[in-house]
């Protein structure tokens, strides 16, 4: 046997554990769903425990800004604030980075399968990025959109939507300073314009 014949054969011996551990490496769909699934509850969480402002990176400066439930004023904790810096009160479960969780909850709730409203599936891409694509709200079954979560440090740090006008900006709280009067002062006159106050 040469020495080009014996080198080869050590190579090979040497790759073929690396080329096994690289094909085994390969996530299951079950375990990329738990993954992601994981994320969105700790996204949700961390923003339900420390406000969160969600900034349209389309239609900047547009943003949603949410407190947690502690933080309420009122007892309402979120606003559409838009790019002329008008604000509205809107509910909180318009909260991008907690639709997967809620999603996902609700079906548990209901006790329904994957299916109908509560139709989803999750993509782990090869940027590290997942599509999360669910149904479409008050739509026929099968209309769906996905969007693209973006991952930092174990939580959502960006959402990009099939419709640009959605992609989204996630920073954690706490909500402070002109943001924070902003809403107080959104909350203010909504329930004077409702006759609560």
């Amino acid at each position: 046997m040469n020495m080009l014949s014996k080198t080869l054969i050590i190579s090979a011996t040497l790759l073929a554990p690396l080329l096994v551990s690289g094909c085994t490496s390969t996530k299951s769909q079950t375990i990329v769903e738990a993954e992601f699934l994981k994320i969105a509850e700790d996204s949700c969480k961390r923003a339900q425990k420390h406000d969160i402002l969600e900034k349209l990176t389309n239609d900047a400066p547009s943003r949603v800004l949410v407190l947690a439930k502690k933080h309420a004023y009122k007892n309402y904790s979120a606003i559409w604030i838009d790019n002329k810096n008008v604000a509205t009160v809107i509910y909180e479960y318009e909260l991008s980075v907690c639709g997967p969780s809620y999603l996902v909850s609700m079906q548990k709730e209901a006790n329904h399968d994957n299916s109908g409203d509560y139709e989803h599936s999750i993509k782990l891409n090869d940027d590290g990025t997942y599509t999360w694509t669910q149904h479409v709200p008050f739509e026929a079954a099968g209309v769906l959109e996905s969007n693209i979560f973006t991952v930092k440090d174990g939580h959502f740090a960006s959402t990009k939507a099939e419709n640009p006008a959605y992609d989204r900006a996630f920073e954690y709280g706490p909500i402070t300073g002109s943001d924070l009067q902003l809403l107080q002062n959104s909350v203010d006159a909504e329930l004077i314009r409702i006759g609560e106050e």
